[in-house]
C-alpha cells in the first residue's frame, strides 16, 4: 500500500516539550497552550515557558517559511478554516 499524507518530517526550531502558548487577544483567557504543530504555524504572539518567542512561522503542516505580513494576524498560516466548518456554519457565511 502506498503511503499518503504527511511524508516529510516537520522542522521544529524550539523544544517541543516546552510550555507552548499563543495569544488570542479577543478571547477570555488570552494565552492558550497549543501543540507544537499549531505553535509553529501561528501568525501572532507566541511564547515558550512564559518568554516571548520571535522565531519563524511556517505554513500549516509544511516546512515552508512564510512572510508574516502576507498572512492574516492571529491565525494559523495556510490553514483552511472553512474546511472545518459544519454545514450550518457554512450556510451562515
Amino acid at each position: 500500500m502506498e503511503k499518503k499524507g504527511l511524508l516529510v518530517k516537520m522542522v521544529y526550531d524550539f523544544n517541543t516539550a516546552s510550555n507552548l502558548e499563543i495569544l488570542l487577544p479577543e478571547s477570555k483567557y488570552k494565552w492558550y497552550r497549543v501543540p507544537s504543530v499549531n505553535f509553529r504555524s501561528f501568525n501572532g504572539k507566541r511564547r515558550i515557558n512564559g518568554v516571548e518567542y520571535e522565531g519563524p512561522v511556517y505554513l500549516f503542516q509544511s516546512n515552508k517559511r512564510i512572510n508574516k505580513s502576507k498572512y492574516e494576524p492571529n491565525k494559523y498560516a495556510g490553514k483552511d478554516y472553512k474546511a472545518q466548518l459544519t454545514l450550518s456554519e457554512k450556510m451562515s457565511l
